[in-house]
């Protein structure tokens, strides 16, 4: 009977022990998942160059380009990400950008047209006082089983800002 007693003793630790080394695999995956995540949510995005390409009736077209830094340990498969320039708080225009991948690490430089409006942007183009430009946008990150959704802000520094609007 007493061995017996052992024998089971020593099954359920073995049981016991295989859980608890299930659960810290799983705790450790977990937070490791949660800490690339918040890593995800701090990527940097910046104005490297913007060009007028054309203006028109309709609008003046700018060849941009956006450059995206990934703080995280995992590569990042971005989707289509739309993007809005506002300035002094008015929609100056939108841009999209097209899928492309972002390195673990590192950083990629993504071409963007953006339509700006004539209007908005006549106010600002004639005045010396640099205005307060925001870029903000959406990008949907793809991974293995699912996909996030991670809004981004970006305030251009004065010398940028008055780059862009001059288109220099």
């Amino acid at each position: 009977m007493c061995a017996k007693k052992e024998f089971f003793g020593r099954d359920s630790m073995q049981k016991n022990s295989k859980v608890i080394m299930i659960v810290a695999i799983i705790g450790a995956v977990g937070a490791f998942g949660y800490i690339q995540y918040v890593s995800v949510t701090h990527l940097h995005v910046s104005i490297v160059d913007s060009k007028i390409v054309e203006r028109t009736n309709d609008g003046t077209l700018y060849n941009m380009q956006l450059e995206f830094k990934n703080p995280s340990l995992m590569i990042l498969n971005v989707g289509k990400t739309d993007f809005v320039i506002s300035v002094e708080g008015q929609d100056l225009g939108s841009g999209t950008l097209e899928p492309s991948t972002i390195p673990a690490m590192g950083n990629t430089v993504e071409k963007a047209p953006f339509l700006a409006d004539n209007a908005i942007l006549d106010k600002y183009n004639k005045n010396d006082n640099v205005p307060s430009v925001k870029l903000t946008g959406t990008t949907k990150y793809n991974f293995l089983v699912a996909s996030i959704n991670i809004p981004f802000t970006y305030y251009p520094t004065q010398d940028e800002a008055s780059a862009f609007i001059h288109g220099t």
